[in-house]
This record gives structure tokens, C-alpha cells and sequence, in this order.
């Protein structure tokens, strides 16, 4: 009799367990609300953006102060207008719907926004979490989680590139073709904005005296690291010198001051300080940078000399 008990009791919960109702899920209307939003968000679609959302909705990014969706897609359209493009990722991306326990239905969607500023060309790559509740078909509330520090440096940068005098402009122009160049691991733009005789030096010590001595350096190091890239991280200009933080990453596939390729990443960071003369030419390159970090991640020693 008691084994029959406890059959009928075990037979009870799984049928209790069979018959809970379903709280995640990764199908349904609206997910497929969310997505559509996401995309006329891209498109700038503001009329079916804006359908999604009931007369009452209260939309919620990083504050708690509420913002009606007019508000909300003012603010868009003005942060927007800073962008030469934007989007969330095509992969990566994670949405889910929730009923939870007082029967109030969410979305949950996670993934990344990536935009290049105007004027700036500055990338940015942001995650973003945004937690949406529904009601009959409409979001009523739509929170959103994410870090605006990058958005509000690049626009301070935007801002500050405006204000500058052109022949300050100028002087940046030249030093994106400088970066341009490397990039492209080709001379000829650093070249045509140089005097023959330009410097280069590296932590204080003379490395270069010439262009030419400069375009055999320059090879040196993409023949070493074929997709050899820089990235200027912050400028400033002050009377003739121009002062760049800079990132240079690269890959170890080519031979490398006398050492076998090692196949290894790098990444260092460094700081240069460009001076042009009268007639608006470079004539120096003061570069500092860690040699040894640069060695530790090859995996090699420095040269002895």
C-alpha cells in the first residue's frame, strides 16, 4: 500500500510538472516586435519605430527618469546626426521572452552597437542590454543598460576638432595621411608632407636622419608584421608640434630584426611628438614607446646594440 502512495505521489508531480505553464522563450510576436524595432531604429524608420510602442510607454536608458518615446527618438535623432554610421551586430546577438511570476511578459535583448562618428571617424563598439515589458502586443516599458562614456568622449572630440582654426585642421589632415601611409605600409604620403631630412627618434636616441632611412625602417617592421595597423588614440596641437597617443597592433609572420617569424600578436601603446617647420613640413618624429613589452610579447630578446 505505501509503495502504491508513493507511485500516485510521484506520478502527481511529474504530471504538476508536465502541466506548469512555459516561462522562457525564444519564439513568439514579441521577439519578433523587438526585432523589428532594432531595425527601424537602423534604418531611422521613426514612424515604425515608434508604433511599437503604447501612448503611455515609459522608456528608461541608464536613468530613472523616465522619457516618453517622442523624447527618447528626439534624443536618438540628435545623437544620430554625429554618426556617418551605426548598427547592432548581424551575430551575436541574444533575445528571449519572460513571463515571470506576477504574469508580466519581457524581452530581454543583449548585444553590441558599433557606430563611426562624423568629422572624428572615431569607432566605437558598445554592449548593450535592453529588458522590454509588453501588454497586449505594445511595450509599456523599455529599460536600456549601457556605457555612454565612449559616446560622450568621441562627441567631446567632435566638438573640439569643430573649434579648431583650419590650419589646425590642416595639421590633423597631414597626420591621418601620415597614419594612412602606414596603414598601407606606402611612404609616399609621409614623403610628400616631410622634408628629406626628417628625424626620427626613439626614446631619445636618433634612429633616422632621413626619409629614406625612414622608408627602411618603415619596411622593416610590416615585412615583420604584414597587417601591421595604427591607431591614433588622442592628438593635440600646440604651435608647430602636433602630440599623438597611438596603438599599433600587428602579427609576427614575416622575420623580425634577425628572429624567425613566432607567429605571436602584438599590441603596444606609444606616444609621438611630430614638429613641422615654417613651410608646414615634417622635420621630426620624437616616438617613446616600451621596447621590452614589445619583445616580451614576441617571446624574443632585444637586440643587444
Amino acid at each position: 500500500m505505501k509503495k502504491l502512495f508513493l507511485l500516485g505521489l510521484v506520478i502527481s508531480l511529474f504530471i504538476a510538472c508536465q502541466n506548469k505553464p512555459q516561462r522562457y522563450f525564444d519564439e513568439s510576436p514579441e521577439i519578433e516586435t523587438t526585432k523589428a524595432g532594432i531595425k527601424a531604429y537602423e534604418t531611422q524608420d521613426w514612424d515604425a519605430w515608434k508604433a511599437n510602442f503604447a501612448d503611455t510607454a515609459k522608456i528608461y536608458h541608464n536613468t530613472n527618469k523616465a522619457s516618453t518615446p517622442d523624447e527618447s527618438m528626439e534624443g536618438m535623432k540628435q545623437m544620430l546626426s554625429n554618426m556617418e554610421s551605426y548598427g547592432f551586430g548581424k551575430e551575436g546577438a541574444e533575445v528571449e521572452m519572460i513571463v515571470d511570476k506576477k504574469g508580466r511578459t519581457w524581452v530581454n535583448y543583449w548585444n553590441t552597437w558599433m557606430g563611426k562618428t562624423k568629422v572624428t571617424n572615431k569607432t566605437l563598439s558598445i554592449p548593450v542590454h535592453l529588458t522590454i515589458q509588453y501588454v497586449d502586443g505594445k511595450i509599456v516599458q523599455e529599460y536600456g543598460y549601457y556605457d555612454t562614456a565612449p559616446i560622450q568622449a568621441a562627441f567631446a572630440e567632435i566638438e573640439a576638432y569643430n573649434a579648431m582654426s583650419t590650419d589646425e585642421k590642416a595639421i590633423l589632415k597631414m597626420i591621418d595621411g601620415v597614419v594612412d601611409g602606414w596603414n598601407a605600409h606606402d611612404i609616399s604620403n609621409l614623403k610628400s608632407l616631410s622634408e628629406a631630412n626628417l628625424i626620427r627618434t626613439t626614446n631619445g636616441n636618433v634612429e633616422i636622419n632621413n626619409i629614406d632611412e625612414y622608408e627602411g625602417f618603415m619596411k622593416t617592421f610590416v615585412a615583420a608584421f604584414p597587417d601591421f595597423t595604427v591607431k591614433v588614440d588622442k592628438s593635440d596641437i600646440n604651435g608647430n608640434k602636433v602630440y599623438i597617443n597611438w596603438t599599433v597592433t600587428g602579427t609576427n609572420n614575416g622575420e623580425f630584426l634577425g628572429n624567425a617569424p613566432t607567429g605571436k600578436k602584438i599590441k603596444t601603446y606609444g606616444f609621438s611628438v611630430w614638429t613641422l617647420n615654417n613651410a608646414g613640413k615634417f622635420i621630426q618624429e620624437d616616438a617613446y614607446y616600451d621596447n621590452q613589452t614589445l619583445f616580451d610579447q614576441l617571446g624574443i630578446a632585444p637586440p643587444k646594440s
